[in-house]
């Protein structure tokens, strides 16, 4: 081009670090970097002002036109030099640039000149230009900066945290054994891949991604297919780590030999796995090693494996002794992982109802012997026949199960056959147990109010209140003794037994009052009735249409609630659902006893009553197996907040119950449930404690509903429980021999 007289190599209104040889990609970004386009503005302007003031008679001439139109044009282009100028621009974008004009120059800062430039005829390429530039604006944000220009990570930076990022690698520390190395946290990791991966989704969506679209693809895969590994891995080291202090070292080996096998192989690739790891730790080559996640997924499916067959094993144990279903399966495994039978001491208070411990004692031939079960409060109930405690625990816990129980009958039957035989009433209590002395004092009472019925029918027109008078004398003389010295365990079964006598005086001056003269007045048939029968010499309570076989759990000095009209309610109303095989629903506000009456009339008819509390994450599969641990022992289960379950999961429920009931009404011994034949104990009950209006609850499903009979709980009697409670403190002190009519 010629400015000023002489002809302009481009080179020349480049700055002067422009004269050395470029390679094409840094030539056409230092090559715009450096043009001076002001050159180019003014020396134009300067052009088109001398123009302008030549005179009219020359600047009306054709070839005048002709120069202006071309100046013009000219002066239109150098903003596009400027969009040309911008740094984003690649050999790519030159090469396209020359396609869409039709001209071709060579990319050589000492050749290429502005006459080439303008040959182009830039002015009539606009829109081509801002495309191409734009374009490149685009491709650029792609390489350095997400798509929406935040400052988050590029491909390129990508790729070099990928290739530098490392492993947290720890060691597993098990009590006081080093077992080798694990992965620490990855949830940065994680965090971090999902980040870039959606960074990479983003970018490849973009019509600007051409150049780097297979960087980007191969990019994606492998982000992808390092989440799936580290995913994978995670799951394989907690089984491990699960497994691995069961199969390595401990007694289960022995009970399992077959999977004990497999898991020594997967122990010693995963041992193999994390070496390598800890002597290459940078996450992309430890997962996209040669087979790794062939390899990880291998190990995860023997680890399931392996698991599975442990959750059958425990199952086969729960089955054999279903008190196992009450203890989770580490505590399951230490009892099945020890040869020692004293292991099961410190789960002993999950299996039964407020016993501490069992008592142990060598026995002549050197086996370990189990006599006795001591309660919380260190009551003991001595067994009748020691139960020798050796060969599989399953098999003499059921023994012992069936002793605790076959001793309390005798004792019970025994107490029953010696009330006031030799001896007063209140010393008769102080030669049994707590639960004997108030199940014998109950056979008793029901005896004795039946007797005055019948003495009533006779004629005898004062026998009922002779008869009340003689309940408060009895109390009367449990209070005298209660304000004597006594032993702790002493006191608290008077305290119990002083409790139901109350209660028993009540009902008494209720049907003096009423003139309940007939055994078979609903006064009397809707009361908790204890009769000895003699066929078939067991112990039942009735109470209107229903009558249920005592349990002959022993459970110690557990205590027992005060006994107050809505408590009658209650047990009236569980009673009769459970005498149509349904279960019961206590409902109402929180702390008014909904629980704990359900547990306490459990203690009356001497059964084991589990209390679960339920969630927002418990499942069929969970409440599944306390039913199959309920239905094989015969023990009742208290669901606490049973309307916290999701609805979805309580209709499974409703279908397991329902499989239940069936079983209870056809008096099935051995029935279908979850996929496997189970026993059926027919004192099984199953109760639920609902808060209504509380946040989070759910309403039940109607085939949920149709299964339980609701009892409304609002209000408990707190003057009348108040006034009991608080005398048992004025006597428990000592204050004097308080009368009858003070409580």
């Amino acid at each position: 081009m010629y400015y000023g007289g002489q002809r302009m190599n481009f080179s020349q209104i480049l700055q002067p670090a422009c004269s050395q040889r470029l390679a094409k990609e840094e030539w056409s970004q230092t090559l715009w970097a450096n043009l001076n386009v002001q050159i180019l503005q003014d020396g134009i302007d300067g052009f088109l002002k001398t123009f302008r003031k030549l005179s009219k008679e020359i600047r009306s001439l054709p070839v005048a036109f002709y120069l202006e139109s071309k100046m013009k044009e000219f002066k239109d282009s150098i903003p596009l030099l400027l969009d040309l100028k911008n740094e984003a621009l690649r050999d790519r974008h030159w090469k396209d640039l020359m396609t869409k004009t039709g001209t071709s120059f060579e990319m050589n800062p000492d050749t290429f000149t502005l006459e080439n430039m303008f040959a182009m005829e830039l002015h009539k390429y606009t829109d081509v230009i801002s495309d191409i530039v734009a374009s490149a604006v685009k491709e650029l944000s792609i390489e350095k900066y997400c798509i929406e220009c935040k400052p988050a990570r590029g491909v390129k930076e990508i790729i070099d945290t990928w290739e530098n990022m490392k492993f947290t690698v720890q060691r597993y520390i098990k009590g006081t054994q080093d077992r080798g190395s694990i992965l620490g946290s990855v949830d940065d990791f994680l965090q971090i891949l999902d980040d870039n991966a959606m960074n990479l989704q983003s970018i490849s969506g973009s019509r600007f991604v051409g150049p780097f679209l297979n960087t980007v693809q191969q990019w994606e895969k492998t982000l992808s297919l390092i989440g799936e590994v580290i995913a994978v891995w995670m799951v394989v080291q907690r089984k491990w780590m699960y497994l691995e202090s069961i199969f390595i070292g401990g007694d289960i080996r022995s009970q399992l030999p077959d999977e004990a096998k497999k898991f020594d192989n997967i122990h010693k690739i995963f041992k193999r796995i994390m070496s390598d790891t800890v002597k290459d730790p940078v996450i992309k080559r430890c997962c996209l090693a040669s087979n790794r996640l062939f390899d990880l997924q291998n190990l995860s499916e023997g680890l399931e494996k392996c698991q599975k067959s442990l959750n059958d094993y425990l199952d086969s144990k729960r089955n054999a002794f279903p008190r196992f279903f009450f203890i989770s399966d580490d505590e399951l495994l230490s009892i099945l992982g020890s040869s020692d039978p004293t292991c099961v001491q410190e789960h002993i208070i999950k299996m039964y109802d407020n016993i501490a411990s069992l008592r142990f004692q060598d026995g002549d031939n050197g086996e370990m012997l189990a006599t006795g079960m001591i309660s919380a409060e260190g009551e003991e109930m001595a067994f009748r026949q020691a139960i020798a405690a050796e060969g599989r625990v399953e098999d003499w816990m059921t023994a012992v199960l069936q002793e605790m129980r076959r001793t309390n009958r005798l004792i019970t039957k025994e107490a029953i056959f010696r009330y006031c035989e030799d001896k007063s009433r209140v010393d008769w209590m102080l030669l049994y147990q707590g639960m004997v002395v108030l199940a014998g004092n109950q056979v008793w009472w029901t005896w004795e109010v039946e007797d005055v019925f019948h003495k009533v029918k006779k004629g005898e027109k004062q026998a009922l209140k002779s008869y009340a008078k003689k309940m408060h004398q009895q109390i009367d003389e449990l209070v005298t003794r209660i304000t004597e010295p006594l032993s702790k365990n002493d006191r608290k079964k008077y305290n119990t037994v002083l409790i139901i006598d109350v209660h028993a005086r009540d009902i008494v001056d209720i049907f003096v009052r009423d003139s309940i003269m007939d055994a078979r007045e609903f006064e009397w048939e809707s009361q908790l009735r204890f009769y000895w029968d003699r066929e078939p010499d067991e112990l039942n309570v009735r109470q209107c249409t229903g009558t249920f076989s005592y349990g002959y759990e022993y459970m110690g000095l557990n205590g027992r609630l005060v006994i107050t009209p809505l408590t009658d309610r209650i047990y009236l109303t569980l009673t009769q659902a459970l005498s149509m095989y349904l279960g019961g629903a206590p409902a109402g506000p929180a702390g008014t006893g909904k629980t704990e009456t359900t547990k306490d009339l459990a203690k009356a008819l001497g059964l084991l009553c589990v209390v679960t509390n339920c969630g927002e994450g418990m499942d069929y599969k969970a409440v599944g197996k306390i039913f199959s641990g309920l239905a094989q022992c015969g023990a009742w289960g208290c669901f606490d907040e049973f309307n916290r379950i999701d609805a979805s999961v309580l209709s499974v429920i409703s279908s397991q119950i329902q499989t239940i009931r069936n079983a209870l009404i056809h008096h099935l011994k051995k029935f279908q449930f979850e996929g496997q034949e189970i026993t059926m104990d027919a004192r099984m009950g199953i109760f639920i404690t609902m808060n209504p209006g509380y946040a989070g609850r759910t309403e039940l499903p109607e085939s949920v509903k149709a299964l339980f009979r609701p009892v409304v709980v609002i209000v408990p009697d707190l003057q009348q429980i108040c006034e009991i409670m608080l005398f048992f403190r004025r006597i428990s002190f000592g204050q004097g021999r308080q009368s009858c009519s003070d409580v």
